[in-house]
């Protein structure tokens, strides 16, 4: 299989700092809506949305890669991503900031320091600015995608009482 030259990529804000996704890995970016915050939810979570009947947890990337708190506004965008192959997740990005195409020649290798906790799995010269790029299937741990799932069941079953209150 032949390798593709550039690759497409999301780059977005995230607590003042350029950060990107393969563009592959984003569902849609949908603008900061209501979200749903049952008891005892974690700190990474900012809490859950209701997309079109779904559950979808909305992580805090800044929480869990320990930078500067980021100001959640109404202008805040929520990048909903495919993590897995049924694993959906959004985050919430300062704003949209525009979609790349890079050259593979200018993918940089990451040093640890720099991986936003092993979460990027490389960096990319955009620019004047080199952006780390993220892995959506590194962002959380097992254990973490475990607990999440548990806290999108509740949410789901939750939408569905809703509804079922309504009809």
């Amino acid at each position: 299989m032949q390798q593709r030259s550039h690759r497409v990529l999301l780059i977005f804000q995230l607590a003042g700092r350029l950060a990107a996704f393969p563009v592959e890995d984003v569902e849609r970016i949908v603008p900061m809506a209501e979200l749903v915050c049952p008891p005892g939810l974690p700190s990474a979570l900012e809490g859950i949305l209701n997309l079109a009947g779904a559950a979808i947890p909305v992580l805090r990337l800044d929480r869990l890669f320990g930078l500067a708190a980021q100001q959640v506004g109404l202008y805040s965008m929520l990048i909903v991503l495919r993590a897995h192959r049924e694993t959906r997740m959004a985050v919430l990005a300062d704003r949209v900031h525009e979609i790349a195409s890079a050259p593979r020649s200018a993918f940089l290798p990451v040093s640890h320091e720099d991986s936003l906790n092993a979460c990027a799995e490389a960096a990319v010269a955009a620019g004047d600015q080199v952006v780390p790029l993220l892995s959506p299937a590194r962002i959380l741990l097992a254990k973490e995608r475990e607990a999440l799932s548990e806290f999108e069941a509740m949410a789901r079953q939750r939408l569905e009482n809703w509804e079922a209150r309504e009809a």
